[in-house]
């Protein structure tokens, strides 16, 4: 009995098989470290983009030469694209519009050039643009370029100035309740 206690208090020590070391694989040179790239490749690598001189960089006097740099405007809070977008879809048309409610629709009113030009001032401010008239009166606050800048289509044909900075952009759409009629000739 002591003897079979003696065999689970020590018991038999069994030898693992040994493991081989590694060689190489063409059998005459010992297995050297593993490559690595250079640190240099590691490297995050320099800033393109915005590429240098591009109108996406903040302008810090590296305009194109001969070209005037746009002057960046500050909007008050409340007044930005999605703002615009929400008082677009939540405000009645007719209030946008600047119109009385039973108004027919803009497609069917004829605007002679004459009544476009009375509309000129910031309280009450009309341009074209392709031949549609927009009351943009509730719009100016909210322009990007500033109040100075949209002013500068007040009571006339701003479709040359809106093409010249961004003619991406889809008037129509984005001033689509606030269109009073089409320009007559």
């Amino acid at each position: 009995m002591a003897n079979e206690e003696n065999q689970v208090q020590n018991p038999p020590k069994i030898n693992a098989p040994s493991v081989p070391k590694p060689t190489s694989l063409n059998h005459e040179a010992p297995m050297s470290k593993p490559i690595s790239a250079p640190r240099s490749s590691l490297a995050r690598p320099a800033s393109t983009f915005p590429a240098i001189n591009s109108a996406q960089r903040a302008s810090g006097g590296l305009a194109v030469p001969g070209q005037q740099s746009r002057r960046k405007v500050v909007l008050k809070p409340g007044h930005s694209p999605l703002d615009w977008a929400h008082l677009n879809s939540s405000k009645p048309k007719h209030i946008l519009r600047g119109v009385p409610p039973n108004t027919p629709p803009p497609q069917y009113v004829q605007i002679p050039k004459e009544e476009l030009k009375k509309h000129k001032t910031q309280e009450d401010c009309w341009t074209c643009i392709n031949g549609r008239v927009f009351n943009i009166t509730p719009y100016i606050n909210f322009h990007p370029g500033g109040v100075e800048e949209i002013m500068k289509c007040a009571g006339r044909d701003g479709t040359a100035l809106f093409n010249k900075y961004h003619s991406w952009v889809n008037a129509d759409r984005m001033l689509e309740n606030c269109m009073v009629g089409i320009i007559s000739n």
